[in-house]
């Protein structure tokens, strides 16, 4: 049987390739897609359905303010929780609280359960994504993480394109409630593939060791040790401001594109899907060329595409010209994230590297917080076209700050 915690550096089994991924590689992939795709599927409708419910586009800020901030408090001390109990354990439980929240929030008898049901859920989203992260790394060889991960992050966002292609297909027969019921299926079916190929009584693996030589280390200790890097730092910057657009224009799309637009709900999912298609095919290729032409050439290329789609997207109005430019959206979200794993993996030491994908995991949620907040105080107060632009000018510090970074192929 597979195990989830993986180990890296362990002899592969007889009649495998060295370099080749271990089956439990991939495993851990499918459990991966059939976790987010919860999320994916409800993105696209997500404003909607709190609209629906007699609220604000200020009470949507507010509800992704307190999911993302959450996030921030919650990563680093739930990553150590499983590094103490079992990844399995942590695994397991993941996904029994992925599923429930669905149903909560296709039971939500007023409006006030969407502020409360994120402290339940914190304990999968809080958890799951880093962990699955550092374990598929772990799996891999130094010369092939950019490949590995692009491999592990291309099931994991292939949800980003399914998703939203299930919501526009059910939403048009279907309520928003159902289609939460329906979400709920998705974390069961990998729950049980977990069980199926989880081990009976694991032995001690590296991945255990490196956890010990974190606590022993100190967490304090191993965090200075990560931010004492120039990459890490501009990894930090650079994150932290897509994550910040990116909040604001995936919590709007759907919104803008039937108020502003005159889109059905049902082709706002569809068209969003296209960016999810992008971003998840883009993976497997992002990470192989990040390999050979190193970090900062794919992520200032990706930046700078990135700033002129923002800036074109409020002059976009139909689909034709629409298309292009979220294909290229979801290109440079895909090609951006595979390249800051790849550098993370290589950048920081074995023994911290769950705490260093912990640490950047939240940093995306400290950007989606600000992005929040942002749509929490300007969402109902300017026009969508201003909005846009402003995500184009978030970025752009971004491009100096790439500049600065030690490519790892020098």
């Amino acid at each position: 049987m597979p195990d989830f915690r993986g180990c890296p550096r362990v002899e592969p089994p007889l009649g495998e390739k060295a370099n080749s991924l271990p089956r439990s590689f991939y495993i851990v992939s499918v459990a991966s897609f059939l976790f987010s795709l919860t999320r994916n599927v409800t993105q696209p409708i997500f404003a909607l359905y709190v609209l629906e419910m007699g609220m604000s586009l200020l009470q949507v800020g507010f509800i992704l303010s307190i999911q993302s901030f959450l996030m921030i408090v919650a990563r680093i001390p739930l990553t150590l929780l499983a590094e103490k109990i079992g990844r399995n354990k942590m695994f397991a439980v993941a996904f029994i609280i992925q599923a429930t929240a669905s149903v909560l929030y296709a039971i939500a008898a007023s409006p006030t359960w969407l502020y409360l049901i994120p402290f339940y859920q914190i304990i999968a989203s809080g958890s799951f994504n880093q962990l699955a992260m550092s374990t598929a790394s772990d799996m891999a060889p130094a010369t092939r993480q950019g490949d590995a991960l692009g491999r592990y992050m291309t099931f994991m966002t292939m949800g980003m394109f399914v998703g939203p292609l299930i919501t526009g297909i059910l939403i048009t027969c279907i309520s928003y409630r159902q289609l939460y019921l329906v979400t709920a299926l998705f974390p069961a079916i990998g729950l049980v593939l977990f069980l199926r190929n989880m081990p009976g009584n694991p032995g001690r693996t590296r991945s255990e060791d490196d956890s010990r030589d974190v606590v022993q280390l100190g967490t304090l200790d191993a965090l200075r040790m990560v931010l004492g890097n120039r990459n890490v730092l501009v990894l930090t910057l650079i994150r932290a401001t897509y994550s910040m657009s990116n909040m604001v224009f995936t919590a709007l799309f759907a919104v803008y594109a039937v108020r502003e637009l005159g889109f059905s709900p049902s082709l706002a999912s569809l068209l969003f899907s296209v960016v999810g298609f992008a971003n998840a095919f883009v993976k497997f290729p992002a990470g192989t060329l990040s390999d050979r032409l190193g970090a900062k050439k794919v992520l200032f290329a990706s930046f700078g595409v990135l700033i002129l789609v923002y800036a074109a997207i409020p002059y976009a109005r139909s689909i034709p010209l629409l298309l292009p430019l979220l294909v290229f959206f979801g290109l440079c979200w895909g090609t951006r994230a595979v390249t800051e794993w790849a550098t993370l993996a290589n950048t920081v030491t074995q023994e911290t590297k769950a705490l260093a994908m912990s640490y950047m995991m939240g940093v995306w949620d400290v950007g989606a917080t600000l992005g929040s907040v942002m749509l929490w105080v300007l969402g109902d107060t300017l026009p969508f076209y201003t909005i846009y632009l402003i995500l184009g000018l978030i970025n752009v510090p971004a491009l100096p700050a790439i500049y600065l970074m030690k490519d790892i192929h020098e």
